[in-house]
């Protein structure tokens, strides 16, 4: 968690999915699909790397 000194960095959703193949080993379609449902337009990259796994490993129906 990032304190006051510190912050942590945020990025926008267009930033990751331009970085996507360097950042999280995925397709830039696969963060687009990640970061859809979060509801928010910036994050750091830790919680996109949370949500890029979480959706890679998702079940299709």
């Amino acid at each position: 968690m990032a304190n006051k000194k510190n912050p942590e960095a945020v990025y926008s959703r267009d930033e990751l999915i331009h970085h996507a193949v360097e950042l999280f080993q995925a397709k830039p379609e696969a963060v687009i699909g990640a970061l859809h449902s979060a509801g928010k337009n910036e994050f750091t990259v830790d919680e996109a790397r949370r949500l890029v796994g979480q959706f890679l490993k998702g079940k299709v129906l």
